[in-house]
């Protein structure tokens, strides 16, 4: 399979330039050690600098990859690195490169470039109207027993949640939990999908002020989490019983929550919400 990490150093080779050349000007030569393990997805501003350095368009590192993984794979691969990190910007460069190709999609494909377009409408342009018009069109189109309806309809449910729509909220979220349970977790998809929707569905709960509610399907959740032994949104889930037990427990219970998600963020390298676990720190102690 090509992919970035293949074609930007079969590319630096050609040139005859090493790793630190390469990198001159335009970021450590570390970033580009670990672009080419495969271990770092590059920006769309990174890519383009890189692409002018060893004189090719930056059509280059996407094109004939995705091509040669048949359709949408590789696409999908990356846009799944890019949600995880809200990084809808360069989500929506992808998505504008993947609609220019024009090549011919299924409809359970052209039901995910959708449902990117909705994610980016809903997050970067505030169109959130058009966002849940789009999503509720796209499922009426897409049977129930492919993943991406799956993703639609959580999606849709976090949308409702949003806007304040809490009766179809959680009519979707019903239905989620029912489609779930018909699901093997052997599956590493459908296990996080699983995972995520119970914390979305924790997360709403205790933004309704609903705490003992929300701390309850935090802890059932997190006890999914160890019996399938992933830590897969385990720190946002502690954050969930943290925030939502002061009231309850004494401030040394909290903390044992706080710190241990604080201590799988560091691990897994995610700053923004260490940071964020230490707003919550710095406030319990005052």
């Amino acid at each position: 399979m090509v992919n970035i990490a293949d074609k930007l150093k079969t590319k630096r080779k050609e040139y005859g330039l090493s790793q630190s050349e390469l990198a001159e000007g335009i970021c450590e030569q570390s970033q580009i050690s670990k672009i080419e393990r495969g271990n770092y997805m590059p920006t769309a501003t990174l890519l383009y600098k890189l692409a002018g350095r060893l004189n090719v368009t930056i059509d280059y590192f996407f094109d004939e990859q995705i091509e040669s993984v048949s359709n949408l794979k590789e696409f999908m691969r990356l846009s799944t690195k890019l949600l995880e990190d809200r990084n809808y910007k360069d989500l929506e460069y992808l998505y504008n490169l993947e609609k220019e190709k024009q090549s011919f999609l299924s409809l359970d494909e052209e039901s995910y470039l959708t449902w990117i377009h909705a994610l980016i409408l809903f997050y970067s342009y505030d169109e959130k109207d058009k966002a849940i018009s789009l999503l509720e069109k796209t499922m009426s189109l897409v049977s129930e027993k492919h993943s991406v309806y799956l993703k639609i309809l959580n999606t849709l449910a976090n949308f409702y949640s949003l806007v304040g729509r809490d009766e179809d909220y959680e009519r979707n979220y019903q239905r989620l939990i029912e489609l779930y349970s018909e699901k093997d977790f052997d599956s590493q998809e459908f296990l996080f999908g699983y995972i995520r929707t119970r914390y979305n569905y924790a997360h709403h709960l205790l933004a309704k002020d609903k705490a003992l509610e929300a701390i309850q399907i935090a802890m059932e959740t997190i006890e999914v989490c160890k019996e399938y032994q992933t830590s897969y949104q385990l720190a946002p889930l502690l954050i969930i019983v943290g925030n939502g037990s002061k009231e309850f427990l004494d401030s040394d219970k909290v903390m044992e929550y706080y710190s241990e998600a604080r201590d799988l963020s560091k691990i897994y390298g995610n700053k923004l919400m260490s940071l964020q676990i230490e707003k919550y720190i710095n406030d319990l102690l005052k």
